[in-house]
């Protein structure tokens, strides 16, 4: 295996530029999940299989553009509550919360429970506005992001095009 060091230029580039989509795409699928429009609640697996069927070219971009642009979000958040958990020395990593789920937010110490929420909702609030400004709706975000997670396909096509914006930027 050749060291990462001696490869050539462009390899380690590519290299970085797998990693960084990975990491983007890891780190933001733990956190995001938009609240769902009203309307029928189908399966996870219905859900999954619909949104793989029919994802077009054009949705996904629209989703690598919205995950890129929630990363930004997600990482001002993060780094926010993590300050602020840290003043009541509490870890981020002993509470596991989302756009969709905020039950462990009676963990966190009412001192800073107030602060966490808005920085949560705001997170929330900031990444649908993304989702909807690339031409999503939330529910049409979120069944892609099932189709990702259960769909080799799906998660391949969404990689292939978060590289290609990131080596447009």
């Amino acid at each position: 295996m050749t060291s990462f060091l001696v490869m050539p230029t462009a390899q380690r580039r590519q290299r970085w530029s797998k990693l960084l989509v990975i990491g983007v795409v890891s780190g933001w699928l733990g956190v995001v999940g938009l609240p769902a429009t009203a309307g029928v609640q189908w399966p996870l697996t219905q859900q999954a299989a619909i949104a793989q069927s029919s994802i077009s070219n054009e949705e996904i971009t629209q989703y690598a553009r919205a995950v890129l642009a929630i990363d930004q979000y997600r990482n001002a958040a993060y780094t926010q509550i993590k300050d602020i958990l840290l003043t009541v020395e509490m870890d981020i990593s002993a509470i596991n919360m989302s756009c969709t789920n905020t039950q462990n937010i009676s963990e966190v110490p009412r001192s800073v429970r107030r602060d966490v929420r808005e920085i949560l909702t705001r997170y929330c609030n900031d990444s649908r506005a993304a989702v909807e400004d690339m031409g999503l709706t939330a529910r049409r975000f979120n069944q892609i992001t099932d189709a990702h997670a259960s769909d080799q396909t799906v998660f391949e096509r969404i990689q292939q095009e978060l590289l290609r914006l990131q080596e447009a930027q």
